[in-house]
């Protein structure tokens, strides 16, 4: 049976209707300020003045508004992404890789390089970062602080497996496995190498997201309670909350910042291990709101006060503390909380003068070991 052809009427509605279409709905729809999935916001519409410079500039402007604010956009490009996602098995960002098994990881040429050993310290960084984590721990010794430089891991490291094969290592010591020797070995630099314990727990249950950068909840706890082991013989009155497995549930969530940054957090949801309730009961954050979201947690310092727990805590950090944070703040009298990390020398005298710590940590994810 032979379908006939349909009409040359039908068709040429169905053109121009194609055509129309994303005018109508840009100008008929909201206009979106910002782009969740890209994280920027949007180009405004820009306001014509009649001189020779803002003539000049209004076309470029114009063009940038109208290819942020097409109508339909986010539409075709969460289509776009996932036919090369899910059929192909190809990324459309160059800041996302595809895993297998549904596990996505951070791309972008440095990550890249990271994530391969490609990018090997010479001796002269090591003997630089030597020579700044010393100089910071014995200005705060010389003041009866304590000092800890942590290093978090991150995903590539804790589950190589699921990289595409093409992430192959080229070399079998990282920038991480240079540094920490280096520092345990031609210095007093007090180090806490969080990746044997993540390592140890993947079997139990697992401790990172498959759509997002960073560690979940249990691996937050993870690296907590490696941190607290490690801080308590010095100072007893820090508290350690004690959890286990049976403390965290498995809830269907839409993806993380990497499914994000692809426009598919609904579409590419997984099933993320989160704690069964809240461990937070008298940790008081002051400084920003107290439900302030993670975005605000990132970018701002705030502090956090807790009645009976012993010890004042100066920490400088990066993401990953994020999910660590309701259990750190639970076990200090008081944490301040400082979004650069590792900080210039300079830094660290003026905030211990301000929140007068018993304890300085830099935290810092293996994926911005870059300089000291």
């Amino acid at each position: 049976m032979i379908l006939a052809k349909p009409p040359k009427r039908v068709l040429i509605a169905l053109f121009m209707g194609a055509i129309w279409l994303p005018l109508v709905v840009m100008v008929l729809g909201p206009t979106e300020t910002e782009s969740e999935a890209e994280r920027r916001r949007l180009a405004p519409l820009p306001t014509l003045y009649w001189d020779r410079r803002a003539l000049d500039e209004f076309p470029a402007q114009f063009e940038a508004f109208y290819n942020d604010h097409f109508g339909l956009r986010q539409a075709l490009v969460k289509w776009y992404n996932l036919l090369r996602v899910a059929w192909l098995q190809v990324s459309p960002s160059e800041w996302v890789l595809v895993g297998n098994r549904g596990w996505l990881f951070q791309g972008g040429g440095p990550h890249i390089r990271d994530t391969r050993n490609d990018w090997p310290y010479g001796r002269g960084e090591l003997a630089h970062w030597a020579r700044v984590l010393s100089a910071k721990r014995d200005w705060l010794a010389a003041r009866d602080i304590d000092y800890l430089f942590v290093v978090t891991p991150n995903k590539p490291v804790i589950y190589p497996e699921h990289l595409p094969t093409a992430i192959n290592r080229i070399r079998a010591q990282s920038r991480a496995d240079q540094l920490i020797t280096h520092l345990t070995t031609h210095t007093d630099v007090p180090v806490l190498d969080l990746r044997p314990v993540l390592l140890q727990a993947k079997p139990i249950l697992r401790p990172y997201h498959k759509t997002d950068t960073h560690w979940n909840d249990f691996g937050a706890y993870l690296g907590y309670r490696a941190l607290m082991q490690r801080l308590i013989p010095q100072h007893p009155s820090a508290r350690l909350l004690q959890l286990s497995t049976d403390s965290f549930v498995i809830r269907d969530r839409p993806g993380g910042d990497l499914a994000q940054n692809l426009a598919l957090a609904e579409i590419l949801r997984e099933p993320s291990i989160e704690l069964k309730q809240s461990v937070v009961s008298c940790a008081v954050t002051k400084g920003i709101p107290a439900d302030a979201d993670d975005r605000i947690r990132f970018e701002k310092p705030f502090s956090t006060e807790c009645d009976g727990a012993g010890q004042r805590l100066l920490m400088f950090r990066d993401s990953f503390s994020l999910a660590m944070m309701p259990y750190v703040s639970e076990s200090f009298a008081y944490v301040h909380y400082f979004p650069i990390s590792p900080a210039p020398l300079s830094v660290i005298e003026k905030l211990v003068a301000q929140h007068r710590p018993d304890i300085v940590i830099e935290q810092r994810a293996t994926r911005w070991l870059r300089g000291p």
